[in-house]
Order: C-alpha cells, then structure tokens, then sequence
C-alpha cells in the first residue's frame, strides 16, 4: 500500500518526470561567452533571510543515480566534485576526473544545439580557471558537495528551452541502450520493464535505496533473480516513487519534522489546505483552540474533509531505507485524533495558576524527555522509538507507551533548580501535559485527572504530591528561596517511597510553622503571620483527612505520574493564590490612594 500511495501522490503533483527533477542548487557560477569567471559564485537560497538558508530548487535534466555512481554524472548541474573537480580528497582525484571528463562530453555534445556550452566546457577543461574558481569557492565556505550550474552572459543553462529538448531526445537514447528484463511490477501490477537497480533517495543526509540487495549473494537471488529484479518495480514507477519520496523529504525537513534519526513523511490522497500534522508540529495556539472548538461544537474546519490521509515515518540504516511505522487513515479521523491530543495535553500553566495550556510542539514535548547540554536539549539521549511512538499516539488516540511516562519522571526527578535560579523545572508544563496524558489514556485509569487541582480526589499518589507540595510551599514562607530546598533533597525519594520519607518532613514543618512569613522579606504583622501558618495547616489537615492514617510505602510508575500531577497542581493553585492576593493589595492601594 506504501508504494501504491506514493504513487498516487506523484501523479496528484505531476512528479516522476522521467527526463527532469527537482534539485536544490546552492551555487551558479557566472560565465563570459569567451569562458572566463564572470565574477564570483553567486549563493543561490530559497530564502536568504533564514538562519540557515536552504539551497534553491531547481529542475535540473535527470539521470540514473546508479549510472552517474559509477563514472558519469548529471548534465547541466550537478556536484562541486564532478563538475568542477572542486575536492577536500585528494584520493578521489581520479575518479572525478572521469566524472567531469563525462560531464563535459556533455556540454560539447550538447553544444550543437546550444553553441554557449562551448564556454562552459573550455572553462572547466581549463586548470588555471579552474584553480582561480576554487579560491573563491574556499573563501566563499562552499561544500564539496554542493550542487551547482552555470550561467553564460547572464542566461542560465538550465533556463534554455533548446537544451531541454536535447536531454529528453538524449535521454531516451541512454534508457534504449540499458538492459532490463520483463516482470510484474509490485507498484502498478503490469508487467513490463523493470529496474536493474533502483535510485538513491537523499534520506537525512545519506544516500539510501528502497530496494537493495548485496551483490553475488545467493541468498539474494531466488529463482535467478538478481539485483533489484527481486522486488520488481517497472522504470517509470520507481522513477515516480523516488520522486514522490524526494518531495515529501524536501517537504518534511522544511518543516522540521526529523525527530531523533526518524524523518516523518505526511500526505493527502487530494491537496487540503491545511494539515493536522503542521499543527501538531507547530501548536499555534489559534489553530489548537479553532480545532478543539470545531470538534466539541460540531463545526467541520475548512481543509479537513473526508480524505485519505498517510503517515510514514523513516529511518535509514547505512545506505538501507527503514520503514517504522506507517499509518493509513482519513482526514477526519486525523482532525478527532490530533483534537484529542491537544485536549490530552491540556494543564494549568504554573506560572499563574490560571491559564490552561495545550500548545505544546512534538519538539517541546520530547524536549522535556531529555536533559540539556549547553543550554538545548540532549537528543542524542532520547532512545529512538519514543518519538515515533509519540508521534502516532498523537494521529491514533492510542495509549501512550509507558516507556515515555518512565522517561519523564526520570526528569521530573533528576532535573533540578539551578542556584539564585528562581524557576523550578519540575513546574514545566509541557512535561507534566504529557504525563496527564499518558495516565488519562491508560486502558483501564483509576481516575482522570483533571488539568486543575482536583481537591476532591481521593487517590494516595496524587495526594501525597499535594502534601509534598504543601512541605515545599511553608519551607520557602520560612526561609526563603533556597538552593537546595525540601524539593531537590527529597522528591526523588518522596515520589517513590513517600512512607520513607513524609514522616521526616512533618517534624520539620513544625518548626517552619513557628517562622511562617519569615521567607517573604516583606513587613508582616504578628496577625498576618498568624493567617499565613493557619492557611498552611488547613492544607495539611485537608490533604492529611483525605489520605488516611499512613502514606503508601511505595509507589507503582503510574502512581509516580499522579504524585507528580499532584505536585504540580498544589504549586500552581499557590500561584493562583498569591497572584490573586496581589491583585487584591494592589487594589486596595488604588483605592486608599484615591
């Protein structure tokens, strides 16, 4: 079906041209018509304001990846090292000199039909011009790889209609001189010409095939067939399939959407004009919150219809393309699931207790999985299943493996506060969305949580978080913000085995009480102080009634996200409360001031 699909896409777009490809190009190297520089590489960029600006694309003749591999090259455009022998390796001398002897037989072939090749080959057969091309291009910082062309007297090669007529007369005479047999295409299901070895496929980075086999293995060739004709795909399917492939890669890096080694692939059997997946990878929080409106009020969201839809997420294994996953649904199914998703996702946001979050990017998420290095996050730490895994509990509605909840207490519990850091990186709520998440689609949950406090739930774990969180909040009323306060010392511990550790605590508070008001550095009376520790204790007794006699000994992973979310949301109702009191005094001194 994978084949099949691709297919269909390609004939959707008008891809697979047997004779040109879309190609990105990084340089154009001017000429005169007399075959001298005409000044200095130009960059050539799809949009030179980006950070990084991706290489132009252009359409260039197309040739057989396989050929070109083994000593020839691409007409018009092509790579740094074949065309220009521009080299960082001096052992590849003498191979790319016969890649370039192939690439300008071209030109002079070609230049019947278009005498300003004529200035293209004399230039790149001369090895002074060619040196002085090179310094340029060492100080221009260009790859050797880089594809690049040419233009003569400001005219572009690839532009000259008179050219492209030529390569699709030469490359039809190329294709009747390779040898191929006959069989059933596993893509079309016809019979007829198939490939002796299929194309490359530019896959993060590297050149990877979807068909290939080991050469003189017999293993590799059941009833007498070898190479690529083990998986029969015809000529111009497999030309349409690594064009459609080609597209969707371009597409997928554009957007970011390579997680970990894994690059996810997304289409529509009918162009939309708008995906879920771009708003699963771009959480703009309009789109989330018109999505989750239109679902809960019934109201279809333009772009979304009833449309097939395809997810392919791919690896690459040395030159071998992997597949991970492949899901084929429609597109109002993709709306409900992604809908779903984000309400999942949906927390209080502990900055002010008040706003609920859901706009949390794949990348955010999958962020909070991993510690930092220099200040970004370690990905080479994420173990290369989760963000496949998480990528299609989001398009399915599926459970989400417990391997991510295990990944994110891990943080919850080794990420701490850095010193005079005032943020706490337990309260980050992209984390704590996703461990709601996970727990909320547990097959059989024993209660839903809720993205607020919930004061009426009765569950231990979730309970014992919210007294962990009481600790931690009459800790900083006493003394201040500390480096290493009840929160670094003892979560760790305390969200596993909380009967270990939340009688110690309880002796503790009992001295912070005596000095509640203390932490705040301001002026208090003897009354608001009073009023301080009493709040403290109504907490404690609230959370204590509703927990029983004795504090579980130990907890499961699943209790541990509840003592997490219980945590959280404790922390965030005291923001709640404090920005509410603020508001209150800051009234009130308007009031008295006017």
């Amino acid at each position: 079906m994978i084949l099949q699909a691709l297919l269909a896409y390609a004939a959707r777009d008008g891809l697979g041209d047997a004779d040109f490809e879309p190609v990105g190009v990084r340089w154009q190297i001017p000429l005169t018509a007399d075959g001298r520089l005409a000044g200095g590489p130009i960059p050539l960029s799809e949009n030179p304001d980006e950070k990084k600006p991706r290489p132009k694309r252009l359409i260039r003749p197309k040739s057989n990846p396989d050929y070109v591999a083994h000593g020839r090259s691409y007409f018009l455009c092509d790579s740094r090292e074949r065309c220009a022998l521009f080299l960082d390796d001096e052992a590849k001398l003498t191979s790319r000199r016969v890649n370039q002897s192939y690439f300008v037989g071209l030109l002079r072939e070609a230049a019947a039909s278009y005498p300003s090749l004529n200035a293209v080959a004399e230039f790149l057969s001369d090895q002074d011009k060619l040196a002085d091309l090179h310094a340029l291009l060492r100080s221009a910082k260009a790859k050797t790889s880089d594809n690049a062309t040419f233009a003569v007297d400001g005219i572009s090669v690839l532009d000259v209609p008179a050219l492209k007529d030529w390569w699709r007369k030469k490359n039809q005479e190329l294709r009747d001189t390779q040898v191929s047999s006959e069989a059933t295409c596993l893509a079309t299901g016809k019979v007829g010409a198939i490939c002796r070895t299929t194309g490359f496929i530019k896959l993060l980075g590297e050149d990877t095939k979807l068909v290939s086999f080991n050469k003189e293995c017999p293993a590799f060739e059941s009833y007498n067939f070898s190479q690529a004709a083990n998986a029969a795909i015809s000529i111009e399917a497999e030309e349409k399939i690594r064009a459609a492939f080609s597209d969707l890669i371009e597409k997928a890096n554009s957007q970011r959407l390579v997680f970990n080694g894994t690059i996810y692939l997304h289409w529509t059997r009918q162009p939309v004009s708008e995906d879920p997946l771009d708003l699963l990878n771009s959480a703009n929080p309009e789109g989330v919150r018109d999505l989750l409106q239109s679902v809960k009020n019934g109201r279809q969201q333009i772009g979304l219809e009833s449309e097939a839809y395809f997810c392919l997420s791919l690896s690459n294994v040395g030159p071998r393309i992997m597949v991970r996953s492949w899901l084929e649904t429609t597109l109002a199914a993709i709306k409900a699931s992604v809908a779903k998703w984000f309400d999942d996702l949906t927390i209080v946001d502990a900055a002010d207790g008040t706003t609920e979050r859901h706009d949390f990017k794949l990348w955010s998420l999958l962020a909070t999985l991993v510690p930092q290095k220099e200040g970004k996050p370690d990905f080479a730490k994420l173990p290369p299943q989760l963000g496949n895994e998480l990528m299609f509990a989001a398009f399915s509605s599926s459970s989400i493996p417990q391997t991510i909840l295990a990944a994110a207490l891990r943080r919850q519990s080794l990420d701490q506060r850095k010193p005079d850091d005032t943020r706490d990186p337990r309260l980050n709520p992209a984390r704590l969305g996703l461990i709601r998440a996970v727990l909320n689609r547990l097959p059989n949950p024993p209660a839903h949580m809720t993205a607020q406090l919930d004061p009426a739930s009765s569950d231990p774990a979730y309970l014992c978080g919210r007294l962990f969180a009481v600790f931690d909040r009459l800790q900083y009323l006493a003394q201040g913000q500390l480096n290493a306060g009840i929160s670094e010392r003892f979560y760790a511990s305390a969200c596993v085995t909380p009967s270990l550790v939340m009688g110690r605590l309880f002796r503790n508070a009992q001295f912070h009480l005596s000095k509640a008001g203390d932490g705040l550095k301001i002026p208090l009376s003897a009354e608001q102080r009073n009023a301080i520790a009493e709040n403290i204790r109504k907490d404690f007794e609230q959370i204590s009634t509703a927990l029983g006699a004795s504090f579980p000994p130990t907890l499961t992973l699943e209790e541990q996200g509840r003592f997490a979310l219980g945590f959280y949301h404790q922390k965030a109702d005291y923001r709640r409360i404090s920005a509410e009191n603020r508001a209150e005094r800051e009234t009130a001194a308007v009031t008295t001031s006017a």
